[in-house]
């Protein structure tokens, strides 16, 4: 099967289905509409991404917030969090840094024609330290399970290391989950090395399958998000 490149979020659909990867991958199967929370979690972060030179989100939430069309009670929302966010000390320690790179973009190869793809929020780096700071509004913060045991904060840590070099000490990896508290792990080298092995071996087995062969379907509590739902034999059952 071939694929441009995998990420958090794909590697996550083929463990939870691989029907639904293939479906979404190589099927392009038509999307739903994005839900009006999963909307207002885009306007926050561009209004963050945006105001990173004045450190202040206040003069493009509104503009983040019509971009994506949200209602008054969602803009309200959207405004609060902003709120939240820089209270808890988003801006503290910024002009202290050597870099400091909004809505990070990364590609990188691993091998083997396996590439991952991701987008950290902040990359804050000094010396050879770094920190990544993510912001989260969904509803639940993580369990210390999920925190522990985060693909996310294993690639972020894995993509840093191979685009900078010269980060060797353990990087913290920040989720501010906004309507909960900040939650934070620590990746070191050795991780690295481990998220490696392992995105080497998922994306073997996704090039080793072949493209014109279905997947068998893995029912679960995703089937009623997945968009190949109607035509899934899984789902009709």
């Amino acid at each position: 099967m071939k694929i441009p490149h995998i990420s958090a979020s794909s590697v996550k659909t083929w463990n939870n289905c691989r029907l639904q990867f293939y479906a979404e991958k190589i099927l392009k199967v038509e999307r739903r509409p994005l839900h009006p929370l999963t909307k207002m979690g885009i306007a926050v972060h561009e209004a963050f991404e945006k105001g990173t030179k004045c450190k202040s989100y206040v003069d493009h939430i509104s503009e983040a917030c019509n971009s994506q069309d949200l209602d008054e009670e969602l803009v309200g929302k959207s405004t609060e969090l902003c709120k939240t966010c820089e209270d808890w000390g988003w801006w503290n320690g910024v002009d202290d840094l050597d870099h400091c790179i909004p809505e990070y973009e990364f590609l990188v190869d691993l091998g083997e024609g396996i590439h991952v793809k991701g987008f950290i929020d902040r990359l804050d780096i000094k010396g050879t330290t770094a920190t990544i700071l993510d912001i989260k509004t969904q509803s639940k913060k993580f369990s210390a399970n999920e925190l522990k045991n985060n693909l996310q904060a294993d690639i972020y840590n894995l993509a840093t290391r191979i685009s900078f070099p010269v980060i060797q000490d353990p990087i913290r990896v920040e989720f501010w989950v906004l309507r909960h508290e900040i939650q934070a792990v620590t990746r070191t080298k050795e991780d690295a090395m481990r998220t490696k092995e392992y995105l080497l071996k998922v994306g073997r087995d996704i090039l080793d399958h072949p493209q014109d062969e279905h997947p068998q379907p893995t029912k679960g509590n995703n089937c009623r998000w997945c968009d190949y739902q109607r035509s899934c034999p899984e789902w009709q059952l």
